[in-house]
């Protein structure tokens, strides 16, 4: 298994010496990793992706660690930090939930006792940060940049953000099989025909072979990504088909980078005529 970053929200400019600080609401991301992927998520290449963003000063992380499951995950988050904050809630009375405050109370901190810090990372999916991430960008010139996973990503954090990536976690067999479907689109676009859903679903499985099925969910999580589109045509007035058209741009800036190295090369060589 892999983790996989998709730009939702690209960045106006990167700067890889930026002072970068990190925020991680483990909770949430550990139960949305847990719904989504049924697997616990990999700090590891969380914080080399923040990476080519900026310079990271710290990782701070946060959560209820008296919860069985993630007090469990302690050891595994103190192989990347040992900044860990419990938020648990003692009272007996009321239980509601401290993550949120206290990861918004020390992130108001940081930015008033190191004013070197320019950018804040955050891993939630949380709405609740939006306005300390609109407070960041207009009021004190900060950088706010947001990993979420699909389908937990607030839309308004989202847009209070200065850039923002989608976490996916895919394994090894399914980057083979997206890099499959995209060879033969380079295939078919230098031989200047047209391809359909089905034909490519068809085409793909006997070449390559595999899974017919998996393709087509694969395909399908391409269009629906926006990696490839839909557009009408019509050989005459009476037959019309959808052709399917690859966003080889987007493609290139956000796929690309997350296939394995030798897969990667294959389409590179491909689209250069080797």
């Amino acid at each position: 298994m892999k983790v996989e970053f998709r730009v939702h929200k690209s960045p106006s400019e990167t700067d890889n010496d930026i002072m970068t600080a990190v925020f991680i609401d483990y909770e949430s991301l550990y139960f949305s990793f847990l719904n989504k992927f049924a697997c616990a998520p990999d700090l590891f290449p969380m914080i080399d992706d923040v990476k080519k963003h900026g310079k990271v000063l710290k990782v701070k992380v946060f959560g209820d660690f008296t919860k069985p499951e993630l007090n469990q995950e302690r050891n595994r988050i103190r192989t990347v930090t040992s900044d860990i904050t419990d938020c648990s809630n003692e009272s007996t009375v009321n239980k509601k939930d401290f993550t949120d405050f206290i990861m918004l109370d020390q992130m108001y901190q940081e930015i008033i006792q190191n004013p070197v810090v320019k950018q804040f990372v955050l891993f939630t999916g949380d709405g609740h940060f939006s306005s300390i991430a609109t407070f960041m960008k207009t009021f004190m010139d900060k950088i706010v940049g947001v990993y979420g996973v699909p389908g937990t990503l607030s839309h308004q954090l989202r847009e209070c953000s200065s850039w923002t990536k989608l976490m996916n976690v895919i394994d090894e067999e399914d980057a083979v099989y997206q890099a499959n479907l995209l060879r033969n689109f380079r295939i078919i676009e230098s031989r200047g025909m047209m391809p359909t859903f089905m034909k490519t679903v068809e085409n793909v499985q006997r070449i390559y072979g595999g899974s017919a099925n998996k393709y087509e969910l694969i395909l399908r999580e391409m269009i629906s990504d926006g990696y490839v589109r839909r557009e009408l045509r019509a050989l005459s007035p009476e037959r019309q088909f959808q052709m399917l058209i690859p966003d080889w741009e987007k493609i290139e800036a956000e796929l690309f980078p997350a296939l394995p190295a030798d897969l990667r090369l294959g389409l590179e060589q491909l689209k250069m005529g080797v």
